[in-house]
């Protein structure tokens, strides 16, 4: 799991470039993640490049 606020994985365990990966993409879609998490619609992010 990780947080929204930093991208920083706070339980579980994954290689340290899975957890770079994560926290890019969290970083780039942070308003979108943020807006999902609080309405409640979820919808599908590509990948990022």
């Amino acid at each position: 799991m990780f947080t929204l606020e930093d991208g920083e994985m706070f339980e579980g365990d994954i290689p340290v470039r899975g957890q770079r990966m994560v926290k890019e993409f969290i970083e780039y879609y942070r308003e979108k993640l943020y807006k999902m998490w609080e309405t409640q619609e979820f919808e599908t992010l590509p990948p990022i490049e």
